[in-house]
């Protein structure tokens, strides 16, 4: 029988803290792991505990600085961002004898207080779900504090895996995070206990194929083929369940290891073939069953677990056991990875929380096994896919929500269950692009949802087994595929940027998505579940309900923070710190760059290519300084064998010029392509005049200007051990604010349900209010023609005015803001009916809208109301309970 673990799973945890962190009172030890992070271990007994737990791997930190009083009465210990008071009166910990106050915000934390305005974390799975779901405390609070209690964690002990701590009942485990606003710096402090955020392999942030569906070999190549010769590219192809032997008569057929040969009749050929396309493959997971003698491993894993195979008595599937563990690997999976070329598994865990180890829920069990022993041989990344199994579960990306309904309520959950995510780190969620069972088919939410799965952290299409639910691009007619191609091949496109962003995160414990209060922490800025932080440089706010049936426009309303911002498509100039209601047709997906945006980008690819690209496109953005560091490298999984190249990009800005530097590459410079070609896109400028040099002398180069874009296109051949030094520049001023709303608005009105006589005198009527900035009442003449979506439709995108109700499973708000529109208001009526007695009470009142109005509705005591706003006399919408 086995002692321990295979040495793979063997880890250098460093749980304990240098003797210098740490602090002895009575029964309480406090640990100073850093300046924001205290641990507080209360145990009758002093018996304290050094191991590291299933969430706590790492106390060994640089001891921070802080002071420490102690007398016979009272601690006080005290560091840059806290001051912890306990008093020592011999009880235990209580609201009376243990405070802290945070120095960022003067918040008074007192053991036992209750958090009220924690901002989130995630969910285990979205199984099942149509819509929301109410998701776990975060790590980070409006208040600037959070407590993490990990008394009930296992611990590692020395065979490599967990055992009960056996402590006092009243034994205590707690950690108390104090930040104030500084939510980024405490992520990266969290992570330092933690663990950091691994750095993906590139070829996971391609396109992922996935379907719950009994295909054969050769049908799953014929679709491969037929995403190449439509030149939509892939990096991964999942094969689901029926991969393996599903009929037997010893289980349900969910747990299987054992190839189809139905289906795959020469499974190593598929696979390579796979890996010729360049596309990585995973095999689809249930081992809850066990194993049983229809497998063919039973034999071997039977004598390896001391059992008579001729007995056909089945295996059971138990964490508890080192020897079920350290077989379940060698026999079960390592031959299918090292023999046959599986590249990583989809854990698709759904048996519920027992393990056979008590306190170890098999979830996180399979994920922290499987994450650690596929790169045992060091030639593959660690690497999993699988669901959230509680905090800590950042160590182990990826993450996969689950099998949500098809459904507009669905998707609109989405974008803030995903950023929300990144309040625990776990920032690589991959969903169901397109949904995954029941609910009704629809065009229109298939194209939204696969918008979104651009800009979110893994890109996957997926669905279940129904012939009538459809994820391929092709499969919607012929509008849906042009766009779905255009979208799928700027996410291959965007890998140089999203690669860099798991580098950041791993560095800085950031993730790629991110909700807005990580950059300003303003009351619009907490109140916009549908937006988000694509990266450093982007916001993206999909469009998220279906079109209006009257104009055929999709609707999203946004806020951008201080600053100046462009569409990231048209180039449209827009002023932040304000709110925009954003129309789009079906093409359309509301993307915005950051003045001084640097993005790069990979030049054209072949189908299942996402290395290094020959090409590197970089978008840059005027307006402001800004610096973007590139990262590369050769994809080596071995820390020893892993080269790594940084490319800096720098910008300086001012208005009439634009100084743009490339520095050589620090690092590995062989790694990048030898005839790598750059392309740089200056945006929004006006007729610039360009010189460039490389290491102070002139280059050839291609430069090709768009007068009606204001795009200006330099291409030349690239030397990574060079520097480049780039000035542009227009004495008149270099930076095109353009305003394209006219022209918008003209090309919308065809989508509207109108006659078309109406439309042309329409266009005419916009065109000329705009050019002589005349008010609204220009569209009162035509009240009698359009309807009140159309004319509200119309006056926000010409005034830049609106309002929306904005929801989440948390919160409730409705937000009003004017825009350029003067005088614009609202009418709020309400009504408490009693219960019990014969009266009610009612309310009204009106007021003004200066810039905008946020309204908590959950916040509202009644028991109907109605909203008006009011944009003109003639002009209004309406919000009611």
């Amino acid at each position: 029988m086995m002692t321990e673990l295979a040495e793979h799973f063997q880890i250098d945890f460093n749980p304990a803290a240098a003797k210098k962190a740490v602090v002895f009172c009575d029964q309480l030890r406090i640990t100073v792991l850093t300046a924001g992070i205290l641990r507080l271990e209360y145990d009758p007994k002093k018996e304290f505990d050094d191991r590291a737990t299933q969430l706590v791997w790492k106390r060994e930190l640089r001891v921070p600085e802080f002071s420490l009083k102690k007398d016979e009465q009272q601690l006080i210990l005290e560091t840059e961002k806290l001051k912890l008071e306990y008093l020592r009166d011999g009880r235990e910990l209580s609201q009376d004898n243990l405070k802290i106050k945070v120095k960022a915000n003067n918040e008074q934390w007192f053991y036992g207080k209750e958090d009220e305005e924690n901002l989130k974390g995630t969910n285990r799975t979205l199984d099942g779900v149509d819509g929301a779901v109410e998701l776990e405390e975060g790590l980070l609070s409006k208040s600037g504090w959070t407590l993490i209690d990990d008394t009930e964690s296992l611990v590692f002990n020395d065979t490599g895996w967990l055992e009960a701590r056996g402590k006092a009942d009243n034994y205590q485990d707690l950690y108390f995070l104090a930040y104030g606003e500084n939510y980024q710096e405490i992520l990266k402090d969290f992570s330092k206990i933690t663990g950091e955020i691994p750095l993906l392999p590139r070829w996971a942030l391609g396109n992922w194929w996935s379907r719950y569906w009994e295909y054969s070999d050769q049908e799953l190549k014929d679709l491969m083929l037929e995403f190449e010769e439509k030149e939509i590219p892939l990096s991964v192809c999942i094969v689901d369940m029926d991969w393996h032997q599903v009929e037997n008569k010893y289980t349900s057929g969910w747990t299987g290891y054992s190839w189809n040969r139905d289906f795959f009749p020469e499974p190593k050929e598929f696979v390579q073939w796979l890996h010729n396309k360049g596309l990585k493959t995973a095999l689809n997971l249930h081992p809850a069953d066990g194993v049983h003698p229809h497998e063919d491993q039973y034999q071997q894993m039977a004598e390896f677990m001391q059992l008579d195979p001729e007995t056909e008595e089945g295996i059971k599937f138990d964490l508890s056991d080192l020897d079920f563990i350290n077989g379940y690997f060698k026999f079960l999976h390592n031959p299918l990875e090292d023999e046959e070329g599986i590249d990583f598994w989809w854990l698709d865990w759904q048996q519920g929380t027992e393990s056979g180890l008590d306190g170890v829920d098999p979830l996180w069990g399979l994920n922290h096994l499987h994450f650690y022993d596929l790169a045992r041989n060091n030639d593959r990344r660690n690497f999993i896919f699988s669901r959230w199994g509680g905090l800590g579960s950042h160590r182990y990306p990826i993450g996969f929500s689950g099998d949500t309904v098809v459904s507009w309520d669905s998707l609109k959950f989405q974008p803030y269950f995903t950023a929300t995510a990144s309040n625990v780190l776990y920032g690589w969620w991959s969903h169901d692009i397109g949904g995954h069972c029941m609910g009704t088919e629809d065009r229109e939410l298939y194209t939204r949802w696969l918008q979104f799965g651009v800009f979110s952290p893994i890109m996957r299409l997926h669905s279940t087994k129904d012939p009538y639910l459809d994820r391929r691009p092709w499969g919607h007619g012929a509008e849906v595929f042009e766009i779905a191609k255009e979208y799928m091949q700027l996410r291959h496109q965007l890998i140089p940027y999203l690669y860099t962003h798991s580098y950041k995160a791993k560095e800085t414990a950031i993730s790629l998505i991110r909700p807005m209060y990580y950059q300003e922490k303003s009351e619009p800025a907490y109140s916009l579940p549908d937006q988000y932080y694509f990266g450093s440089e982007l916001i993206a706010a999909p469009f998220l309900e279906p079109a209006s049936e009257l104009t055929n426009l999709s609707r999203q309303t946004v806020w951008l923070p201080e600053g100046e911002w462009f569409d990231y498509f048209s180039g449209e100039y827009y002023q932040g710190k304000n709110w925009y209601n954003i129309y789009g047709d079906l093409s359309d997906f509301p993307l915005f760059a950051k003045a001084g945006a640097i993005i790069p980008l990979a030049g054209e690819t072949d189908f299942g290519d996402t290395s290094n690209p020959e090409i590197l496109i970089v978008d840059v953005f005027p307006g402001t300084d800004n610096k973007f560091e590139l990262y590369e490298d050769n994809g080596a999984a071995a820390e020893s064998e892993l080269k790594t190249a940084k490319t800096i990009f720098k910008m300086s800005w001012q208005q009439e010029q634009l100084n743009f530097k490339i520095l050589p590459v620090e690092g590995s410079a062989e790694i990048i392509p030898a005839e790598r070609r750059l392309q740089l896109k200056f945006r929004s400028l006006i007729n610039p005049e360009v010189k460039i040099k490389a290491a102070d002398k002139k280059i050839d180069s291609e430069s090709r200007y768009n007068q009606k874009t204001g795009q200006l296109i330099l291409e030349f051949d690239y030397d990574p051990a060079k520097s480049y030094q780039l000035k542009i520049k227009n004495e008149q001023g270099l930076m095109k604010k353009k305003d394209l709303k006219v022209e918008k608005i003209k090309k919308m009105l065809k989508n509207f349900k109108v006659e078309t006589a109406v439309k042309t005198e329409l266009a005419e009527s916009i065109e000329k209010a705009a050019a002589e900035n005349e008010g609204p009442e220009f569209l009162n003449r035509f009240e009698a023609v359009l309807s009140p979506t159309q004319l509200s439709t119309l006056l926000e995108l010409i005034y830049d005015c609106g309002s929306a109700r904005i929801r989440t499973a948390d919160t409730d708000r409705l937000v009003i803001f004017n825009g350029q529109l003067e005088n614009m208001n609202y009418n709020f009526s309400k009504a408490v009916l009693t219960s019990g007695h014969h009266r009610a009470s009612m309310e009204n009142k009106s007021a003004e809208i200066k810039n905008y109005k946020l309204l908590d509705l959950k916040e509202l005591d009644a028991d109907k109301w109605k909203l008006t706003v009011n944009y003109t006399d003639f002009i209004k919408k309406e919000y009611r309970k």
